[in-house]
């Protein structure tokens, strides 16, 4: 047994990798870990930080922290070797985590946990973090077909585009946008700049105004899909977005359109009507913490 005031928190060494990817094999019963995957992105990642519990000499957890603005953080990848759990390691981890927010002067922290992962859940509520609500992959195959609804908006848009964000934007949640490898920022009229700049924003219109409003988003691993990063509007122009991606998509040489979506029973029957499938095993929680100026 071995107890955490026994274990170091330090940044992972490239020594590190070979032990921690062998730990993450065992990371569940039913699924392969991903770490093996973005282990070396991930380290030559210059905003994000590999944490790294050592006891003597020896990785048995990790975490991973990423900067994503100068105020928003979102760590991800909390493992702990199977050998080790229950010892409060991965408490330590988190509070690392949490310090290096903190040192790095950020004033809020996100990250997603799986509604299926119950043990984490509590955790997260003692560490004072709120949930802001369920999130599930929704994805459907790209269609041989020319897109009809959606246009591609331009930078000097950024206005109306601003505003039909706002309109639609009722909660909290409603804000985020889903960024590179999966995860939660707010979105910002300077991230729509950029994204617009990118030729990343594609709106469907009724007369002068926007009913639909698609941001795309991308993975840290390219695999062929074409992300959603923000969705909204009306039903109608939700449901005329969400056909129209799919030949959006093959026009751009992808092979599927996939996101991370509001768990909503307003959306659910839209995207069936158009083809896309709900994936019941990757359901998430997403949870924020504000941290307290230094």
């Amino acid at each position: 047994m071995v107890r955490s005031e026994a274990t170091r928190i330090c940044l992972a060494k490239h020594s590190d990798k070979n032990s921690i990817l062998e730990f993450c094999q065992h990371t569940w019963d039913n699924e392969t870990d991903y770490i093996a995957s973005v282990w070396d992105l991930w380290s030559a990642d210059l905003s994000g930080y590999i944490l790294v519990a050592d006891f003597n000499g020896q990785p048995i957890g990790m975490i991973r922290l990423v900067q994503l603005s100068t105020t928003e953080g979102w760590w991800e990848a909390l493992r702990v070797d199977r050998a080790y759990r229950r010892q409060g390691i991965g408490t330590k981890l988190i509070n690392a985590a949490l310090d290096l927010s903190h040192s790095l002067g950020l004033t809020t922290v996100r990250a997603c946990v799986s509604v299926a992962n119950t043990s984490m859940h509590p955790l997260m509520n003692r560490q004072g973090f709120k949930p802001l609500g369920n999130y599930v992959v929704y994805s459907a195959e790209a269609t041989d077909s020319a897109p009809t609804a959606l246009k591609q908006l331009r930078p000097q848009d950024c206005e109306r585009v601003w505003a039909t964000i706002n309109r639609f934007a009722l909660e909290e949640g409603d804000r985020l946008f889903v960024v590179r490898g999966a995860k939660w920022q707010a979105l910002t009229p300077e991230i729509l700049a950029q994204r617009l700049k990118q030729g990343w924003v594609w709106g469907v219109s009724n007369g002068d105004g926007l009913v639909g409003l698609f941001i795309r988003s991308q993975m840290e691993n390219p695999d062929g899909t074409f992300w959603i990063g923000w969705l909204g509007g009306t039903q109608t122009g939700l449901s005329l977005a969400l056909e129209d991606l799919c030949s959006l998509a093959h026009e751009l040489k992808f092979q599927a359109v996939g996101g991370f979506l509001p768990q909503s029973d307003s959306l659910l029957p839209l995207t069936k009507a158009v083809g896309y499938r709900v994936s019941d095993a990757s359901t998430y929680r997403i949870y924020a913490k504000s941290l307290d100026k230094a």
